[in-house]
């Protein structure tokens, strides 16, 4: 199994209907593909952890990279996995919200129970990073 995760940048302009389109496909898709994960948008930037099997985790990012809806999609960190850091989560999902992530508690307790401590460690740095500023031009 593989676990990634990446970020990227939201279109200029992305309607907060369009982050809930994102977010409604990835809950009716993914549990088809076996895929779970998290994602979490600060209004610019998302950052997704995601697992599944190989094939299907490689055919979602192929997808993802010709998403208009975002760009410039850097993979942050990739690895094989004996087990699933979020089993229960299509996925979960965390926004920005006056400065506090809205359901990071949840995604918290999930991080300190499933995860190696080297990626809760890169989730936890990118999140805490996650600030809106200008996308690259």
């Amino acid at each position: 199994m593989k676990a990634l995760t990446y970020t990227s940048w939201a279109r200029p302009g992305i309607r907060p209907e369009e982050v809930e389109s994102i977010l409604n496909s990835a809950r009716v898709n993914n549990p088809l593909d076996g895929i779970t994960g998290v994602l979490i948008f600060n209004g610019a930037i998302f950052m997704q952890v995601i697992e599944g099997s190989e094939p299907a985790i490689d055919k979602l990012i192929a997808e993802l990279e010709g998403d208009p809806r975002h760009s410039n999609l850097v993979v942050r960190d990739e690895r094989m996995i004996e087990a699933r850091a979020f089993p229960d989560w299509s996925m979960a999902y965390l926004r920005l919200e006056n400065g506090q992530f809205e359901g990071e508690e949840q995604v918290t307790r999930a991080l300190s129970r499933d995860v190696p401590i080297t990626l809760r460690n890169i989730i936890r740095g990118l999140t805490h990073h996650l600030a809106p500023t200008k996308p690259p031009a």
